[in-house]
């Protein structure tokens, strides 16, 4: 082979290791170019040997770099859904707090970045930082996450404000008596969280205010009145009554709502008490309720009749009546004992009794068991006083009915030689067989029994036959 050959072949070679040099690089180029565009809208710095694409064409680095650019449009793919999530989130608070964004230019960049996308789907005008689009950016993502937590916390201290207004308001509403339409209208008046519901909650305040103001005297009767029920139902005693010193004054002119706020401030502890109180006064009133329930049970023992009845009536007697002593003998100690130890703690707890009506709850008990030993005690006694007359009584009646046989011998007369019939038998003050007469020979009939008074002689003893019970006869 010439050496114009050789050249020839060196020329076309060198040819080739060019344009695969240039392929090489270009292809360099392009994964540089990608990973550049992803670090600038990313904001982050782009390594040096990214940015060398003449040092190495091999496959190896071309491969490497292929790699990175996937690895880069991964991340811009996250940080984008990541800044659209808080955009959204941005642009709902700002509509529910109805800020007006073009007060801040951040604020105006949000409510623009996004926009819609032909299938729908909610995009970003651009991944790079313009005019109108806050981009992609670490910066962007700062920026972002710092008005999400101002919003955050402007909606909190909205709703907290709002809630505190709202809250005065209902009560101002309910102690007013304000009209219920009144109350609607307001209401649909105000929405979402925006500085003109602040607004119109403010103006409603001094409105109410002012409302209360003429009604001071008013408000502080009913109080009053209030503060007077609860002091019943916490059994509170005169020394404590008396020590609210507030609830003397009459002169109206001191009538302001510093002392409608003590009123107010008594009900409310009056009201913590009576809460604190609920739990032993439901076990009182269960314990109360037997109690009752006792006394009613010795009326029905008392009462025989009631077993008269017959059939369901007397099986739902008897079924009451087994219920009720179930309950006087298991429930009635079991609360008892209960109370005992809850009023108890209680004047530990409290430093004062638990009063019921009045009077300490724990002498009430001991009041009430005394009284019901005395009761039956009594009840004991009587009724044997009145077996002692029952059988006083029935011995005097035995006394007084028992026929004694009058001294001589008896015997029976009969009158014309006739025998007495077992069918016809007067009956003269005694047993049948002392005194027996059949008259003119007839017999008496023993349907109709005559009841005579004869004297007949005895000639061996000269006494006569006497009956102890002695009516007209009829002949």
């Amino acid at each position: 082979q010439s050496l114009t050959d050789e050249l020839a072949t060196l020329e076309a070679t060198l040819e080739g290791m060019r344009a695969a040099s240039e392929a090489a690089t270009a292809d360099l180029a392009e994964s540089r170019d990608k990973l550049v565009a992803a670090h600038t809208a990313l904001g982050i710095y782009l390594e040096d040997e990214w940015q060398d694409i003449t040092s190495d064409l091999t496959q190896e680095r071309r491969l490497q770099f292929r790699k990175k650019v996937v690895e880069m449009e991964e991340e811009v793919i996250t940080r984008k859904v990541e800044i659209i999530q808080l955009l959204q989130d941005c642009q709902r608070l700002l509509a529910e707090m109805s800020i007006d964004v073009y007060q801040n230019e951040l604020d105006r960049k949000i409510s623009l970045s996004l926009i819609q996308g032909e299938d729908e789907s909610t995009m970003l005008s651009s991944v790079m930082k313009s005019e109108d689009c806050v981009g992609i950016s670490c910066d962007a993502l700062d920026s972002l996450n710092v008005r999400m937590a101002e919003l955050i916390a402007e909606k909190k201290r909205r709703k907290n404000k709002l809630s505190e207004m709202g809250a005065e308001i209902c009560m101002l509403w309910e102690k007013l008596h304000v009209p219920t339409e009144e109350q609607r209208l307001f209401t649909e008046s105000v929405q979402f969280l925006g500085m003109d519901t602040i607004e119109k909650g403010k103006n409603e305040l001094k409105r109410l205010h002012e409302l209360k103001a003429q009604m001071i005297g008013k408000l502080i009767q009913e109080a009053r009145e209030a503060i007077s029920q609860l002091w019943d139902e916490t059994s509170t005693d005169g020394g404590q009554r008396a020590n609210f010193k507030a609830m003397a004054i009459t002169d109206e002119s001191l009538f302001t709502d510093d002392l409608l706020a003590e009123h107010e401030e008594h009900i409310k502890q009056l009201q913590e008490k009576l809460e604190q109180m609920k739990p032993i006064l439901k076990i009182m009133e269960k314990r109360e309720d037997i109690i009752k329930e006792r006394m009613e049970y010795e009326d029905f023992q008392k009462d025989p009749d009631r077993l008269k009845q017959r059939g369901a009536a007397l099986t739902k007697q008897l079924m009451k009546e087994e219920k009720m002593s179930r309950r006087i003998k298991r429930d009635l100690p079991k609360y008892t004992e209960l109370l005992e130890r809850k009023l108890r703690e209680w004047q530990t707890t409290h430093t004062e009794e638990f009063m019921y009506k009045g009077e300490p709850y724990l002498d009430v008990m001991k009041q009430q068991e005394e009284e019901w030993r005395r009761y039956k005690d009594n009840e004991t006694q009587r009724n044997l006083r009145r077996k002692q007359e029952e059988k006083s009584l029935e011995n005097r009646n035995s006394n007084d009915t028992h026929y004694k046989p009058l001294p001589g011998k008896k015997r029976v007369i009969s009158v014309n030689g006739s025998r007495p019939s077992s069918r016809g038998r007067a009956h003269v003050g005694g047993p049948l067989s002392t005194n027996q007469v059949i008259l003119n020979g007839s017999r008496a009939s023993s349907r109709g029994r005559s009841h005579v008074s004869v004297k007949p002689q005895d000639k061996r003893s000269g006494s006569s036959i006497r009956p102890r019970t002695a009516p007209s006869s009829t002949w």
